[in-house]
């Protein structure tokens, strides 16, 4: 069920459909999803991210300079995998920044 909720909520917020509904009377409960969303986004693009660089090695495997055509396509994936992560992370910290603020204002 745990499952079910976070790639419902996986794929509204992945797809910007959505913003999670954060409760601030239960910040650390909120906190923690946010982490649990956060963590099942980044391993679904790495399992994306991991098919892609397989099927790349795949067609390295039929051409002359198989190694140098899979160390390009390691190094390319590697890169563009750091960049797709970090933009993932930089998501899920503003996101929680904003709920924090959010929860500020609601105080004051």
């Amino acid at each position: 069920m745990v499952f079910l909720v976070l790639l419902v909520a996986l794929a509204g917020v992945a797809k910007g459909d959505f913003p999670l509904d954060l409760d601030c009377a239960h910040p650390a409960a909120a906190k923690e999803f946010i982490g649990r969303v956060r963590l099942s986004e980044i391993e679904w693009a790495e399992d994306v991210q991991r098919e892609a660089l397989w099927q790349a090695f795949g067609r390295c495997a039929e051409q002359p300079g198989a190694d140098a055509c899979r160390k390009s396509a390691e190094e390319r994936f590697a890169a563009d995998w750091a960049r797709q992560k970090a933009a993932i992370e930089a998501k899920y910290q503003q996101m929680e920044k904003d709920f924090e603020e959010r929860c500020q204002a609601s105080i004051a």
